[in-house]
């Protein structure tokens, strides 16, 4: 025998060299890349940086806190959405005075972490709280919640380690005896049959999906890249992937994944407050969570719970009440989805700027611009007055009128409300934000701050005399254009005089003077070079001279964004909705910087602001301040209308200190309307602009101020009583200093205004019945009066 081994010594000896050979060869290579594969993929997974079937998380949206130094009245607005209760003094945490504004917060998740109740211990100024406006689910459909290890309950992390793997933290990864188990059994089976998986091996198929099905290879591999991760993650770190990672539930067609995902869906609760009865039910139905689900099947669900406790039991829990607590669970919704116009852009914005592994595998919380009372008052207003505005057309219309509005905030550049009539959830398509229609005139402001730019660069010193002023004289006759030869437009209304000012022009939203602007600045191109810098999309902007009279296609959240940087004082506004974007660590993955890009100097940008103010005041917009007895927007305010060919688009846009804002109105087959974008549009932007400025102090608009002169309106010459006069905006050493000869000029015939014919009508009828007509209150103007 001794001889034999000793023949078999020299054999054997070859063999473990031969073993060690290929260990050091192949084995220590492989394991080496094994160990940085399972290192990396972790990493990704505990840094949020991955998204996959089995680990993505849905975007949890947020509105925007308000301030506690606003108005009561605006103040007020914020907490009744918010839930506040009204108490004079208030007296808890969540109540208000809406008589002195006087406010106790409730406290919550803001940007800067989660503030308390009260008005201790906060870490940035108070504040009511954002409002959780939707969640944005994945692809992958997965309800899930990061939950910190460090934060979980302990009896939920025994009730884990009981349930599944009650060697956790005794074994390096891999239960060998288990392993040994699983391998006879699978010997005396048919293939491989048994697994002996630890929590670690279960985690690690979490972290690195592989291909189903049991193979002899597979599970070496699976082994080996347990150990890995046990050595690179430690035991906490496996339970944190493994709280977060599994699936327990259905909600609908969502998989509910994780713990903390799961002690809402069976109890409305947080997972910090799981009772020891329910954490030890939600580890027990992990291996067939349909099967024993506590909502359809309470008695498995129980005799699952019962064993789990049983182990605790003997790990040195008490678990006499866990075992006497009935099993009771019913499904929660989770919250609507509020604001669906609102969310729809969130979500497009964050799909276009973040990449998917960051958007669905970072557990983001997104704290938008929304300002929940401009939204909801600035909707309900929209929804209230469309159909007056419908009935006042006096026409049975084919198709239902649209409107759609975008407001943003000219300070923070951020998109603060936004609402389409049409639109119902959050995945319907959206003519404030996504819909291009043609604006009109709507686009002429930007030809007027085209040539002050050119007066007032950005960069060189200014012209003296600068070349354009609110008393430049234009052609405003039909005429050749020798940048567009054949091409004739003509002035809405038919009023034609030999010349306006170019102040005139924009606030009588005269064509032909525009269009002979354009050509004074060199055509199209240098148009199509401002909308660049302003941040419109000109790719598909016409290179004619069509262009000046509105021919763009673009959204009113585009518009929006230019009165907002015409507002601000030339300052490149984006219009995102996103403020800030943070992971499930807190770490923030975008922030929105305040608009710092000048694209349009502060002179250029007040002359564009005041001529705008002119629209408003003396111009085609006179019916943002009112119409049909209702008031529209007040204290100091910009404004442009635009109507497209045959009325099918209607269009204001405009601003006041606080918000910028555009109206779309028309109908989805484009067709004519059958009134201008002064009878609808203008009464309805000041109606909409009125109510979501509701309780806001008037404010004033920043930067030089212009001096507002009388002067010749056509001519733009001095006012020697001789003329008709307008007034205009003139800045220091500028001003109407030409003497112009006697003119005969047509006076203007102001074609008669819808509002007008309504209330006519109205008068018409209550004189046949004999009762007294409507009076009006002031609000409603006539543009003649305003001259």
């Amino acid at each position: 025998m001794i001889r034999r081994l000793r023949r078999l010594l020299p054999h054997l000896a070859a063999l473990v060299l031969l073993a060690a050979l290929a260990w050091v060869v192949w084995g220590i290579p492989w394991w080496q890349g094994l160990k940085a594969e399972v290192a990396e993929a972790a990493d990704a997974h505990v840094d949020f940086q991955v998204a996959h079937p089995g680990w993505s998380y849905p975007v949890r949206v947020w509105s925007a806190p308000a301030p506690l130094d606003l108005p009561p009245e605006r103040l007020a607005a914020h907490a009744r959405i918010r839930g506040y209760a009204e108490a004079c003094p208030p007296v808890a945490p969540g109540s208000f005075c809406p008589n002195t504004g006087a406010v106790i917060p409730r406290g919550g998740r803001f940007p800067e972490g989660v503030q308390p109740p009260g008005v201790e211990g906060w870490t940035r100024p108070l504040a009511l709280e954002p409002i959780r406006i939707g969640l944005l689910v994945g692809p992958d459909g997965e309800l899930r919640e990061h939950l910190p290890v460090d934060e979980a309950p302990a009896h939920l992390l025994a009730a884990i380690v009981a349930a599944e793997d009650q060697g956790f933290h005794e074994h390096a990864g891999v239960k060998f005896s288990s392993l040994v188990r699983a391998a006879w059994a699978n010997a005396r089976g048919v293939g491989v049959l048994q697994g002996g998986s630890t929590l670690t091996m279960q985690a690690m198929r979490i972290v690195i999906p592989r291909r189903r099905g049991r193979t002899l290879q597979r599970k070496v591999w699976e082994t080996a890249a347990a150990l890995a991760l046990d050595a690179h993650l430690g035991k906490q770190g496996v339970l944190q992937v493994y709280l977060d990672g599994p699936y327990l539930g259905q909600a609908g067609n969502l998989s509910v994944s994780g713990f903390q995902a799961a002690a809402w869906h069976y109890w409305g609760i947080d997972a910090r407050d799981l009772s020891l009865s329910q954490a030890a039910i939600l580890a027990s139905i992990l291996p067939a969570p349909g099967r024993f689900n506590p909502i359809t099947s309470p008695e498995e669900a129980r005799t699952r719970r019962d064993r789990t406790l049983r182990r605790m039991e003997a790990a040195g829990w008490d678990v006499t009440d866990a075992l006497a607590e009935p099993v009771s669970a019913i499904a929660h919704p989770w919250p609507a989805d509020r604001y669906p116009s609102y969310l729809q852009e969130t979500r497009r914005w964050l799909e276009e700027n973040l990449d998917a592994a960051t958007l669905y595998g970072g557990g983001l919380e997104v704290f938008t611009g929304l300002d929940v009372v401009a939204q909801e008052a600035g909707a309900a207003e929209i929804e209230a007055r469309l159909p007056e505005m419908v009935a006042a057309l006096g026409r049975r219309q084919e198709q239902p009128l649209r409107a759609a509005v975008a407001l943003v905030d000219p300070v923070t550049g951020a998109l603060a409300a936004v609402h389409d009539s049409g639109m119902s959830a959050a995945t319907d398509f959206s003519r404030a934000t996504q819909a291009r229609r043609q604006v009109g005139s709507a686009f002429k402001p930007l030809v007027y701050a085209l040539a002050f730019d050119r007066s007032y660069p950005l960069t060189g010193d200014a012209p003296s005399p600068p070349p354009f002023t609110a008393a430049t004289p234009l052609p405003n006759q039909w005429r050749d254009f020798s940048m567009a030869p054949g091409w004739h437009p003509r002035n809405v209304g038919g009023f034609y005089s030999p010349t306006s000012s170019l102040a005139y022009a924009l606030a009588w939203s005269q064509n032909i003077a525009t269009a002979a602007l354009l050509e004074q600045l060199g055509g199209p191109e240098p148009l199509i070079a401002l909308a660049g810098r302003f941040g419109l999309p000109t790719d598909h902007l016409p290179h004619e001279m069509g262009l000046a009279l509105g021919q763009a296609e673009l959204s009113p959240l585009d518009m929006a964004r230019v009165v907002a940087t015409v507002s601000n004082g030339g300052l490149r506004v984006s219009g995102a909705p996103v403020l800030e974007v943070r992971d499930a660590r807190g770490a923030v993955r975008h922030r929105l910087q305040p608009p710092s890009e000048r694209v349009l100097s502060p002179e250029a940008a007040e002359l564009t602001r005041a001529l705008m103010q002119l629209v408003i005041d003396w111009g085609t917009g006179g019916a943002a301040r009112g119409a049909a007895g209702r008031l529209g927007v007040r204290g100091p305010a910009i404004g442009k209308t635009g109507t497209t060919d045959q009325e099918r688009d209607l269009w204001f846009v405009g601003a006041t200190p606080h918000h910028a804002g555009a109206l779309w109105i028309g109908f989805d087959t484009p067709a004519s309307i059958g009134a201008s974008a002064s009878d609808l549009a203008s009464p309805l932007w000041g109606w909409w602009m009125r109510a979501v400025e509701a309780g806001l102090a008037e404010g004033t608009f920043d930067g030089p101020k212009a001096r507002v002169l009388r002067m010749c309106a056509y001519t733009g010459c001095r006012d020697e009583g001789q003329c008709v006069t307008m007034p205009a905006p003139f800045l220091e050493g500028t001003g109407p200093y030409r003497q112009c000869p006697d003119v005969e000029v047509q006076e203007k015939e102001h074609h008669e205004r819808l509002w007008d014919k309504v209330k006519a009508a109205q008068e018409e009828a209550a004189a046949q019945e004999g009762e007294a007509a409507p009076q009006d209150d002031g609000a409603t103007r006539s543009p003649a009066s305003t001259r």
